[in-house]
């Protein structure tokens, strides 16, 4: 069953994020961590967007699909200030097709685009955060 708060979403994204961290400490090049790191993104927009009362998708390609969740949350590319490419790759190029993939070609290592998607987790969990804090 899918979360029902934001708190929620926040609890799985951490848990994705750590099952990533898991998974790459153990096997280096398997796509697992990059697949699961994505994960933790998804999470962490949909906890943005459950916050912030908007409705999004929780199944299907749509639920799945973290362009159109960052789109939704307002955010911009631009946002991402990331000269490697390393958290852009999630946004642009992320799919549940990683699940299939044996040695996907991918921009970066897999424990840089992990590290990446790990930055990108961060900076959403910022901007809940932001939106928690009253303002002055």
């Amino acid at each position: 069953m899918s979360p029902t708060s934001s708190d929620g979403w926040l609890d799985v994204a951490r848990e994705r994020a750590s099952d990533a961290d898991v998974l790459l400490s153990g096997r280096q090049r398997s796509a697992g961590s990059v697949y699961l790191a994505g994960y933790a993104i998804e999470c962490s927009l949909k906890a943005f967007l459950q916050r912030r009362g908007m409705p999004f998708p929780t199944a299907g390609g749509a639920g799945h699909d973290l362009r159109g969740l960052w789109l939704q949350s307002g955010f911009r590319l631009g946002d991402l200030s990331d000269a490697s490419g390393a958290k852009t790759f999630f946004i642009k190029d992320w799919s549940t097709d990683l699940r299939y993939e044996v040695a996907p070609s991918l921009p970066c290592s897999a424990p840089e685009l992990v590290g990446g998607a790990r930055q990108l987790s961060g900076w959403i969990q910022t901007q809940i955060r932001r939106q928690r804090s009253p303002r002055r």
